[in-house]
């Protein structure tokens, strides 16, 4: 993934994505054709961002994926309160 943030929550997942080791940021400031293709490039070749997706997509899976997230997002919403891990 190459990430691009712009506004709010963006420059934190950006990090995110990269501290990860599954993508790349390039921020708006220093945005041009030349460092976007390299990051592309860097994203596409390099294994290691492909591995770390796949990682990623694996403690997704074994956290409840998609549906764990939304049955987060609905409590969240319902309750107004945080939402503990639970044990």
């Amino acid at each position: 993934m190459v990430a691009i943030p712009i506004t709010n929550d963006q420059p934190g997942v950006a990090t995110r994505i990269a501290w990860s080791g599954a993508g790349e940021v390039v921020t708006l400031a220093r945005l041009s054709v030349p460092r976007l293709r390299n990051a592309i490039t860097r994203v596409l070749k390099e294994e290691s961002y492909k591995n770390n997706a796949i990682r990623l997509q694996e403690a997704i899976r074994r956290a409840g994926g998609v549906s764990r997230a939304c049955d987060i997002i609905e409590q969240a919403v319902a309750t107004g309160k945080p939402v503990l891990a639970q044990s």
